[in-house]
């Protein structure tokens, strides 16, 4: 009887024991799973997202103020560069109205000089001896002129007058006389040319069908310069 209650208590005592030893390892558990969470929370990586996150709230204004600045700079590019292209446009239209104030003087010039050849041109007696009569009695006057030039030539090799008028020596002759006497090569009506006493040597009789005025004129060739007039006859 004393034995069994003895081992009954014993056994009480022992799961006495067990559920104290139980409850101790459960606290502790609680302990450490409370101490790992703090831990985690209380890490320096918090600190140092935090100290992130306020380094950000910090930049933003400066990168703000930055971008503000850009902004500034870029309107302010624009203004130069609207102010060098509105002073280039002006120095170009300065250049312009004076490139076309320059083309105007030119023009002005040539004008001038045009009229001036066209009024020789139509008084190409002018500076030439003029004298009553001539070699004929149909002559009425003799013009000879020292400043005639010839009239140069497209021929070539040893010249020799040729009286053909499809030729192009008949053409450099028509074109000595109409320089001679003013009147153009389509006013003119040729009356008669030949030879003039030598193969270099031709005269010609025309008629300007502008005014019905008669001309004999004389010619002669210089080597490799053309048909040069020496002598304008008006004809009655």
């Amino acid at each position: 009887m004393s034995n069994k209650q003895s081992r009954f208590e014993n056994r009480d005592k022992r799961r006495k024991a067990n559920l104290v030893l139980n409850i101790l390892i459960a606290i502790v558990s609680i302990l450490i799973v409370v101490v790992a969470v703090s831990l985690f929370i209380n890490s320096p990586s918090s600190d140092v997202s935090e100290k992130a996150d306020t380094s950000q709230k910090q930049e933003s204004p400066a990168s703000g103020k930055t971008q503000q600045k850009s902004d500034e700079d870029i309107k302010d590019s624009k203004k130069d560069t609207s102010s060098d292209d509105a002073k280039k446009d002006k120095s170009d239209k300065s250049d312009s109205a004076s490139d076309s104030d320059s083309k105007k003087d030119d023009s002005s010039k040539s004008d001038a000089d045009k009229s001036k050849k066209d009024s020789e041109s139509s008084d190409p007696f002018k500076g030439a001896t003029v004298t009553e009569g001539g070699s004929s009695s149909n002559v009425e006057k003799t013009i000879v002129n020292s400043k005639w030039k010839p009239v140069g030539t497209k021929q070539t090799g040893e010249h020799a007058a040729t009286y053909d008028s499809s030729s192009e020596d008949w053409s450099e002759m028509l074109d000595a006389m109409a320089y001679a006497t003013g009147v153009s090569k389509d006013n003119m009506t040729v009356l008669w040319l030949g030879n003039n006493g030598s193969p270099q040597d031709a005269k010609g009789k025309i008629l300007d069908k502008t005014n019905g005025k008669k001309y004999q004129v004389t010619i002669t060739w210089e080597d490799k310069k053309g048909w040069k007039p020496t002598k304008v006859e008006t004809l009655k």
